[in-house]
């Protein structure tokens, strides 16, 4: 079944399929629908001069982890004193309800503090550390109900810019790369914290596992140090691989999976691939574009689709980057924003909004006739975090603060 998808909706051979929306929450890494698009509507995508009403402005802490929202709270990572904290706030008030020590403070030449997103799966919370600990916690009060040290409990060596894909819960289960000799790729028990499978000897890299219904079964892909794999949900048998390597081991974006489709991209001159996924083997190559030209070097920003198009931040991480529009089809260019900068994006409501490094916040219009600016005002410091739409509330955070505005039309 060939599937692309075109706003809230997958468009399929003879129909058309609604995917599972939420459009109140996002309670994980990219979203309910994991592809970085909010499925929100009647948002204020004409701002006054000001920008959207600042509802609140509280201290966070340092690190990128980015915003999740569900079950009437507002949970991130941030890193404090010298410990790494999950912290949970009220969306109304931005009130702290509770915090979570869950392992030591993280320094890193790059960049100190937690580089994942929590996940909240109804009533628990699970979170990947930076230095290592999978954690569940109780979403009402904090409380850890189960923890597991990825790279204790299996022997693996932390990479070299510190775990940084977000825990998948898929199911009963939630699936997590521990990087190590015959545990690269592990899934967990959500109740219990329980191994229920470990294979492979890659070693991990910065991108969060995706999960595709191929021929009626359900796969998941990691994006490793050494590539692609596609195993089995349930038990982790291998059902493809396909080589992909970037200098420096950093394969950081976390692929989209678009209907029966799988789009991947990385940094260091390696370009971007659209893959067709295939329910009985490894996937084929619909189109790339390699090498220091390509359309879509993605080096730690997630392009996202909207209506037939990809929209992402791509070039190096020590020179320029653009802004492009690409047709999701073809591979096509259709418009780019030289010098952009560094940063992160979402779509929500037909517009981009974007957080970058230099800490502007930027509405532009998802179109692919031109780019098309409406908005930029200067809101954070630095930060390398994706900003967060939930109930018409927009979530941005830098490496002290928490903010959210009122982008209700």
């Amino acid at each position: 079944m060939q599937g692309w998808l075109k706003g809230g909706l997958l468009l399929v051979a003879g129909g058309i399929l609604t995917l599972p929306l939420g459009a109140a929450d996002w309670p994980c890494w990219l979203g309910p629908n994991h592809n970085g698009v909010s499925t929100e509507t009647g948002l204020l995508t004409t701002w006054p001069s000001t920008g959207p009403k600042l509802l609140w402005k509280v201290p966070g802490g340092d690190g990128y982890s980015a915003v999740a929202v569900a079950g009437g709270r507002a949970v991130t990572l941030v890193q404090r004193k010298g410990e790494e904290l999950v912290i949970a706030l009220d969306p109304a008030s931005g009130k702290e309800l509770w915090s979570t020590t869950v392992a030591p403070g993280y320094k890193n030449s790059y960049g100190n503090g937690p580089r994942s997103t929590p996940t909240i799966d109804g009533s628990f919370i699970y979170v990947q550390s930076v230095s290592g600990p999978l954690v569940c916690l109780q979403a009402d009060s904090g409380k850890i109900v189960w923890q597991t040290h990825l790279l204790k409990e299996f022997g693996a060596k932390n990479i070299s810019w510190g775990l940084s894909a977000s825990p998948l819960v898929d199911g009963d289960l939630v699936y997590a790369l521990p990087g190590a000799a015959g545990a690269g790729m592990a899934a967990f028990d959500k109740k219990t914290g329980n191994l229920v499978w470990k294979t492979g000897d890659d070693k991990a890299a910065y991108a969060t596992p995706v999960a595709a219904t191929i021929g009626g079964k359900k796969q998941i892909i990691f994006f490793t140090a050494v590539g692609l794999v596609g195993v089995t949900s349930d038990k982790g048998k291998e059902l493809w691989r396909m080589p992909w390597t970037t200098e420096f081991d950093v394969n950081i974006a976390t692929p989209l999976v678009l209907g029966d489709h799988l789009f991947v991209a990385s940094g260091e001159g390696v370009g971007s691939a659209m893959l067709q996924l295939m329910p009985g083997g490894p996937p084929k190559t619909v189109w790339e574009s390699k090498g220091k030209g390509g359309v879509m070097t993605s080096y730690w920003a997630n392009a996202v689709p909207f209506e037939g198009h990809l929209y992402g931040l791509s070039g190096e991480f020590d020179k320029r980057i653009d802004l492009n529009c690409v047709e999701i089809k073809t591979g096509k260019l259709k418009w780019s924003r030289k010098a952009f900068g560094k940063g992160a994006l979402i779509i929500a409501d037909g517009h981009l909004f974007i957080t970058t490094k230099t800490g502007d916040l930027v509405l532009a219009r998802a179109t692919p006739e031109k780019y098309e600016e409406k908005a930029r005002l200067k809101v954070l410091g630095d930060n390398r975090t994706i900003p967060t739409i939930a109930d018409k509330r927009l979530y941005i955070r830098d490496k002290e603060n928490v903010l959210c505005l009122d982008v209700a039309k």
